[in-house]
């Protein structure tokens, strides 16, 4: 196995683990850093890593992984609230309407929206998973969709107009804002 090989493996394997992504940098640059001291002193990447590349990964990303993860329930409100607002935006704009009709299915499809954003390394995990995890996830999706189809239309839980949904969208374009001053004032001061 190559050291390229031996870094891909790795980094995938921390990529699919709950390793953030600046550590998952530091990390491969350390191993790039062992790998190439290894091969000039003669030695092979496999002396470095092992036998098993994906045990070594797994242990190392283990000692580096943070072990508690803080602001679950802010992601959770996060993504609840991004769900929420493409769902009345969407249905005002799909609909042609001036009134957005708030179902049961709704409410569960923002649900399942925010609890998949926010619990799973979708945007990370999303190449690496096995073929049994897909198959888990599509029939899931499956039995999610044909439930919210029967569950249907009806009652009618709240009606928003056209005015209350750009009233729901102002609190998050103020954050947004509000957080891109931040940023831009943060990476400001940092230059010299």
């Amino acid at each position: 196995m190559t050291m390229d090989q031996v870094i891909d493996r790795c980094r995938s394997e921390w990529m699919f683990s709950d390793v953030t992504e600046e550590e998952v940098e530091d990390m491969v640059a350390e191993l790039r850093d062992h790998l190439q001291d290894a091969v000039l002193v003669g030695r092979t990447p496999q002396s470095v890593v092992g036998g098993d590349v994906t045990a070594f990964a797994a242990d190392w990303a283990a000692a580096r992984r943070t072990h508690v993860r803080h602001g679950a329930g802010r992601r959770l409100a996060g993504h609840a609230y991004a769900g929420s607002v493409a769902l009345l935006v969407a249905g005002h704009l799909i609909g042609w309407t001036g009134r957005v009709e708030i179902v049961p299915a709704s409410l569960a499809a923002v649900a399942l929206f925010a609890s998949v954003m926010t619990f799973t390394p979708y945007w990370r995990a999303l190449l690496h998973w096995p073929l049994w995890r897909w198959t888990a996830l599509s029939f899931a999706g499956s039995a999610v969709l044909l439930a919210l189809y029967l569950v249907g239309g009806r009652p009618v839980l709240l009606g928003v107009p056209l005015w209350g949904t750009f009233a729901f969208l102002l609190p998050g374009l103020g954050l947004a804002a509000l957080s891109a001053a931040r940023r831009n004032r943060v990476s400001g001061s940092a230059r010299p």
